[in-house]
């Protein structure tokens, strides 16, 4: 089933959330409306507005225009960190297109991520619920923390262990989806345990996204995945697909990868090739693609107490589409 196919049960509401984005990216100063469109309608597939929206359904509101904006805010949220990320990587390409800060340079890029921020957080006040004021700073505050986390342990790449490469998956990932999940379940006005169940899928689902993200890094091409194959290597970045092949690896490919990874900040493709026969030979890819089946299985589990409809289907279907996706 296609991704359009998943989300048909939402798709009006998703067209409203469209509409929601471009009223509040509109700026007296051109340039702000440039870089956020630019971005915005560069193909991002509304993942996390769909999961706001179809856990809302599930928990039983379909109607109100609170979602909308919880939907556009937690998108605006999204957007801005993957702005506040290609200044921070120094980035190249998005999603297939160059990337702001390769256009625009560093100083507008953050700026209008700060602008998309801002937004969002007005939005979120137009809901009026205070619950749903926290769940989502709580989700930005532990982004940030990833990003953080990212940052401290780029170029160091030998000292990561397996417990920083989930860290910074559940912070700069998997928080976000998660507060998507909690936000349509608080929108609908359910208990806490069902809040919690909802909260829970969008962790499971962040999880395994970035999980199959990981891995297509090195399984991917350039063309399918929008953004160059093997940048997190490039950007000194351990994720768990290299971290699990190089504690398979024989003492003498530990080795050559601990002189390739130590050695210049550039890398040459001989060096690149290199490390990536080491992760296909040790597997490191299925490993990560088996661990992300995992967490769909974790995600599908955590909403078994919904009552069944159309909305908790597509919300099963969604968690089976995040590891079987090409890009």
């Amino acid at each position: 089933m296609g991704f359009s196919d998943i989300l048909s049960i939402v798709s009006s509401d998703i067209e409203e959330v469209e509409n929601e984005l471009e009223a509040n990216i509109q700026s007296p100063i051109p340039l702000v409306y440039e870089i956020s469109k630019y971005l915005l309608g560069s193909g991002g597939k509304r993942l996390r507005p769909a999961v706001v929206l179809l856990s809302c359904g599930a928990c039983g509101r379909l109607e109100g225009k609170e979602r909308i904006y919880a939907a556009a805010a937690l998108e605006l949220i999204h957007t801005a960190t993957l702005l506040h990320d290609d200044v921070v990587d120094d980035a190249k390409l998005r999603r297939g297109n160059p990337s702001s800060n390769i256009v625009w340079g560093n100083k507008a890029t953050v700026l209008v991520g700060d602008f998309m921020l801002a937004r969002a957080l007005g939005l979120i006040q137009a809901c009026g619920d205070l619950e749903l004021i926290k769940a989502v700073t709580d989700a930005a505050a532990k982004l940030a923390e990833g990003q953080v986390l990212e940052v401290m342990n780029a170029n160091n790449m030998l000292e990561i262990t397996e417990e920083v490469c989930f860290g910074i998956i559940e912070n700069k990932t998997a928080s976000l989806l998660e507060s998507c999940g909690s936000v349509g379940a608080i929108l609908a006005g359910v208990e806490d345990s069902l809040k919690q169940s909802a909260g829970q899928y969008g962790f499971n689902i962040g999880v395994a996204f970035q999980l199959t993200d990981d891995a297509l890094d090195y399984s991917s091409t350039e063309q399918e995945f929008g953004k160059g194959v093997g940048q997190d290597l490039i950007e000194g970045k351990m994720t768990l697909p290299l971290f699990y092949s190089i504690q398979a690896a024989t003492s003498s490919e530990k080795a050559k990868i601990n002189e390739i990874l130590v050695g210049e900040e550039v890398f040459s493709e001989e060096e690149l090739s290199f490390v990536r026969d080491i992760v296909e030979r040790y597997k490191g890819v299925k490993i990560a693609n088996d661990m992300a089946e995992s967490f769909v299985d974790k995600a599908k589990d955590s909403i078994s107490s919904l009552p069944d409809s159309g909305y908790k289907k597509s919300l099963d279907s969604l968690a089976e589409y995040i590891v079987e996706r090409r890009i």
